[in-house]
């Protein structure tokens, strides 16, 4: 028995896969599992859903998350962020797709990739709009990727950009507007591309949001994101089913009696106000239950809901279950839902003020992840 563990859905994956191949006509599918799949296991999650054909691809952040990747799955591994100096020559080896923002990474990579006789695969960033990385949309950009091209031990895989705001609110006619430019912006700059006759195999601009306001969809792939685990960039675009493929359990360790103005945890946040059975959760912020939580969430105990009190501590958490009939040993579901309750990611947010992306990754590695249908 396991203190805490992440109960991961295979059947709401592929009902999460199938529908995102639904609203964007099948294109091609660039599976975002950095982060180790946003907590949840990037080796199983990536090798079920490498099965499926449309799936070309696998984007981490990093040369350790590729490199840990590569025994799990047979298709391209896309390092979609930088990749520093000292990880070149071995990810070169290793054929991983490089994402490359400046000529002179360019030309360092093609030295070193000449050393071994290869071809490195790059994939260019363009800054579209969200200052993170990338060649900015210019003409100096578009003559240092004509240099680019021209390098004997570079083969271009393709080029992305990202969209910072295609999650704003559906009334939010300011940011809908921007990113409508910005994808304007894109395109004029693909075409530039086009015309320089360079030769690459994939664009992509379409992250979540961009799947679900249908923006950058008539690239060759989209990158799905949080919509893959069930989750949405923003509940305002919730017009489509998709299902969490996560649940998240753990036990009762302790049951007991108090009587009125008992303090409970630290910081004596929470002091009953009358006799209370409290009962002692095997789960903490060490595990990834956040301390914002502290008297403000609700768990699951025998399908009825009970408040979390006092502050939540690393390993352990209280929470009220005066009129539940609970013994030591008792499920306890942090997030999924029962018979008749539910507790969502997304219910713990709006309590919390936590990011919903943030609570996913936040799940420790000492937490079991099991993987059911």
């Amino acid at each position: 028995m396991n203190r805490v563990e992440v109960e991961i859905s295979y059947k709401s994956l592929k009902h999460n896969l199938d529908l995102i191949k639904k609203i964007t006509k099948n294109k091609n599918i660039i599976c975002m599992v950095k982060d180790n799949a946003y907590g949840l296991g990037s080796a199983n999650i990536a090798k079920f859903l490498s099965e499926d054909s449309l799936v070309k691809a696998f984007a981490v952040a990093s040369f350790n998350e590729a490199n840990y990747l590569k025994y799990y799955v047979n298709k391209d591994i896309i390092i979609i962020s930088h990749i520093f100096k000292s990880n070149y020559e071995e990810a070169i080896l290793n054929d991983f797709i490089l994402t490359i923002s400046s000529l002179n990474q360019a030309i360092q990579i093609n030295n070193i990739a000449e050393k071994h006789n290869k071809k490195a695969r790059i994939e260019i960033g363009i800054d579209s709009g969200m200052g993170r990385i990338g060649f900015n949309i210019s003409e100096d950009s578009i003559k240092d990727i004509k240099k680019i091209n021209d390098l004997n031990n570079i083969s271009i895989f393709g080029f992305f950009s990202h969209f910072p705001v295609a999650d704003c609110d559906i009334d939010d006619l300011d940011n809908k507007k921007w990113t409508d430019n910005q994808e304007k912006r894109f395109d004029e700059f693909i075409e530039k591309i086009n015309k320089l006759g360079i030769k690459y195999n994939d664009i992509s601009i379409s992250n979540s949001a961009g799947i679900l306001t249908n923006r950058g969809t008539k690239y060759s792939s989209v990158r799905p994101g949080i919509i893959l685990y069930g989750l949405l960039p923003n509940n305002s675009l919730s017009k489509y089913d998709f299902k969490p493929i996560m649940q998240i359990k753990s036990r009762i360790i302790y049951i007991k009696e108090v009587e009125e103005n008992t303090s409970i945890s630290y910081g004596r946040t929470f002091i009953s106000n009358c006799k209370m059975k409290i009962a002692t959760v095997a789960c903490g912020y060490g595990d990834g239950y956040p301390r914002s939580a502290s008297n403000k969430t609700f768990v699951i105990i025998n399908d009825k809901l009970c408040p979390v009190i006092g502050k939540v501590t690393m390993d352990m958490f209280m929470v009220d279950v005066t009129n539940v009939n609970c013994n030591v040993e008792d499920e306890v579901i942090l997030i999924g839902e029962s018979e008749h309750e539910k507790v969502t990611v997304d219910d713990i947010c709006k309590l919390t003020g936590e990011f919903n992306y943030e609570l996913l990754t936040r799940i420790n590695a000492r937490v079991k992840r099991v993987y059911k249908d």
